[in-house]
């Protein structure tokens, strides 16, 4: 075969097998539907009630009459084909009919609830990312919402998270019913939202993680079949300062390594995680700047190849690069508030990294649009940013829900975080020929086959001009071959793997300094 027609023959498959390209990515659609909205009220049908169903190809943003009003607390969790299973306003765990499910009503109790679930029927303010479901490792049918309770303190007047707390759903013949309601995990002062998750080393079981209040001390959670079976908590790095609280994001990168923290008073803080032990490792920052703006909210979001920050400043939103020898230094403007304004500003907010390899921003409460990052493996602007890229029906509220990264895997074979390709109409992959990881890669690709084949087999990589790079051959019975990729340039490479005279595996990997 010609090296051109080679080089047409991979480019023309690629987007097929990048949708195949782990077992792991079918079936770990738990993110596949985004509730969103803010208050209904009897004036009118078009307030709050947004499903956001990455199940379509493009994604589609709906109205759909909800009953439960959202705030700032948004939870939403799908079974393993996209099919959305129930979500959370903090108040009550309700269902895909909107009705509030079994021994749903009553999340959070106290106070607060009193005052923001049943006076003024808005839905819990206990924070952007105060609220998180998981799966039940090991269980079809069975989630557990995680969620943070707050109090109101009067003098001085303050708000206060003071638990972390879980409450489990179990359906059967899709009948929600929710049980353990409110069983309380740690009974302490707690940053506001901040809660996320990550799969453990083994690819099963979670580690949750919350930081106390202004404070460099974690709480770290395990979390498997049997529930919270460990509890760790380890003080590392910066105190952030206090008026920061509340005011910013937290974000694993997509393989689990690093944890961004970011406020607008602190430099971003980065921390190294061990994902078999559940403890932080190393610690460093990045500084940044703001921007000429009145501080406010700040952003963040890691793009799918783990390479390129970015922080949601309000009227700013940057990217910056973490493999560049001076992180801080390459940071850049990606995109300006536009002035755009109806009736609110459409500001950058929240970040999300979508199922569809897309970052989503949250514009501010009460605005009818998302900001879309078509592009965010991609450095400077050809990111390709997208002010007010997804028209909303209806008023968003003030958050969108936050996801763990569900189709991580093992450490050495992660897997991909999302797919430009999404859909559920199609039946399940099998496991494709051969397995080509980690990706992206720094030193060594591995390439380990999943099926039995004769003969010798090849390994080529091509630049993305069609010139052939590296060639490997190797014996396809062996567990695994490693090839040494060090010597390649940074870039992306379409790589071809060819057995029994055919091309059995073809897709992209990025090479990393």
């Amino acid at each position: 075969m010609a090296q051109s027609d080679l080089l047409f023959y991979a480019m023309k498959h690629l987007l097929f097998c990048l949708a195949i390209s782990s077992f792991s990515l079918y079936g770990q659609k738990h993110d596949h539907i985004w509730v969103a909205g803010d208050d209904n009220t009897t004036a009118t049908n078009t307030h709050g009630g947004i499903i956001i169903d990455y199940n379509k190809k493009p994604v589609t943003a709906s109205y759909n009459y909800r009953k439960t009003n959202l705030f700032v607390c948004n939870a939403s969790i799908c079974d393993s084909n996209g099919n959305l299973r129930c979500y959370s306003n903090g108040c009550v765990i309700a269902g895909t009919d909107d009705e509030i499910l079994e021994n749903g009503d009553d999340i959070n109790p106290g106070g607060a609830h009193q005052f923001r679930c049943i006076e003024q029927n808005r839905g819990y303010a206990s924070g952007i990312q105060s609220a998180l479901f998981l799966p039940l490792p090991d269980s079809a049918d069975r989630y557990v919402l995680f969620h943070k309770s707050y109090e109101i303190k009067n003098n001085p007047v303050d708000v206060v998270t003071d638990k972390l707390l879980f409450s489990s759903v179990r359906f059967i013949n899709d009948k929600g019913v929710v049980y353990n309601k409110n069983t309380q995990i740690i009974n302490d002062e707690l940053a506001y939202g901040e809660l996320i998750a990550v799969k453990h080393s083994n690819g099963n079981g979670w580690w949750i993680l919350t930081p106390k209040r202004n404070s460099n001390t974690f709480y770290i959670f395990k979390f498997t079949k049997d529930g919270i079976v460990d509890t760790i908590q380890q003080a590392i790095g910066i105190k952030p300062v206090p008026q920061g609280e509340g005011y910013g994001q937290i974000v694993f990168s997509p393989d689990g390594t690093k944890i961004y923290r970011t406020n607008p008073f602190n430099p971003i803080m980065v921390y190294d995680f061990d994902r078999e032990t559940g403890m932080l490792t190393g610690f460093d920052t990045i500084s940044y700047t703001y921007g000429n703006t009145p501080v406010g909210e700040i952003g963040c979001a890691v793009s799918p190849n783990g390479r390129f920050l970015y922080l949601g400043a309000r009227k700013n939103l940057y990217q910056l690069d973490l493999h560049a020898p001076d992180i801080s230094a390459s940071q850049i403007l990606v995109a300006e508030w536009d002035g755009f304004a109806n009736p609110f500003s459409t500001l950058f907010q929240q970040l999300q990294l979508g199922p569809d390899c897309k970052i989503y921003g949250l514009a501010g409460g009460d605005t009818r649009y998302f900001h879309v990052i078509h592009n965010p493996d991609a450095p400077g602007l050809a990111c390709n940013v997208e002010q007010r890229g997804l028209p909303l029906p209806t008023p968003s509220g003030a958050s969108m829900p936050s996801f763990p990264n569900f189709r991580l895997g093992t450490p050495d074979n992660p897997g991909l975080p999302c797919s430009p390709v999404v859909s559920t109409t199609n039946p399940p992959t099998p496991l494709p020929a051969f397995s080509v990881f980690p990706n992206p890669v720094r030193t060594v690709l591995k390439v380990v086959p999943n099926q039995q084949y004769g003969g010798p087999a090849l390994l080529r990589l091509h630049d993305l001009t069609g010139r052939l790079v590296l060639e490997r051959a190797f014996d396809p019975l062996a567990p695994a071959t490693e090839v040494d990729v060090s010597a390649l340039a940074q870039g992306v490479y379409v790589y071809e793997v060819w057995c029994e005279g055919a091309v059995q595996r073809v897709g992209k990997v990025v090479k990393w300094e």
